[in-house]
């Protein structure tokens, strides 16, 4: 089973915009493109749960039921004091096994060819701004991806131009592994 959720949450219990930049909402921008992908999960015939926007992050991880045969992704828009700050990053967590790290390294390099953004590479949760991050006691193959800077409008500006082309990829990223172990 693929689970896709949108970091942050625009109108939960307790609302979340998280990082915002040039005259955007990263909750916001998370929610359109989980959107994008559940889209081509659904045109794929694909086997997903997607978060919803009226649950914060504990609700939704009490909701879902990963195992061994789960993928799992959120996704993210990094930001900066430095509006010059570029790239897409994955982050893994701190166990994450082989095919965990394929993943996040697949769904990085995705983001940085279609952007064509530089490649911040993979990171564990450990190496994140909370050291901790509740998605990764998810079982199955977990990452977290940030998809570009919300605070570089050059980022930004490639995301609007590429947000349909790497939701597709990533669709057919996370159906790719879905395969693999199910």
């Amino acid at each position: 089973m693929i689970y896709a959720s949108a970091g942050h949450n625009p109108g939960g219990l307790k609302t979340d915009p998280g990082a915002i930049g040039n005259g955007k909402r990263e909750a916001d921008l998370t929610v359109e493109f989980r959107n994008l992908v559940v889209e081509q999960l659904k045109k794929s015939g694909a086997r997903y749960i997607s978060d919803n926007d009226s649950e914060t992050l504990g609700q939704y991880l009490k909701r879902i039921q990963t195992g061994s045969g789960s993928v799992v992704l959120e996704f993210h828009f990094d930001a900066a004091a430095n509006s010059a700050a570029t790239g897409c990053t994955a982050l893994v967590g701190s166990d994450a096994d082989a095919n965990d790290k394929a993943f996040a390294k697949e769904l990085v390099e995705a983001a940085a060819s279609i952007l064509q953004i530089k490649n911040r590479g993979m990171l564990s949760e450990a190496d994140s701004h909370r050291g901790r991050l509740g998605l990764m006691r998810e079982s199955g193959i977990v990452a977290l991806l940030e998809i570009c800077f919300i605070s570089n409008p050059s980022d930004l500006s490639a995301y609007e131009k590429y947000k349909n082309y790497l939701a597709a990829k990533v669709a057919a990223i996370l159906i790719k592994y879905e395969n693999l172990i199910s």
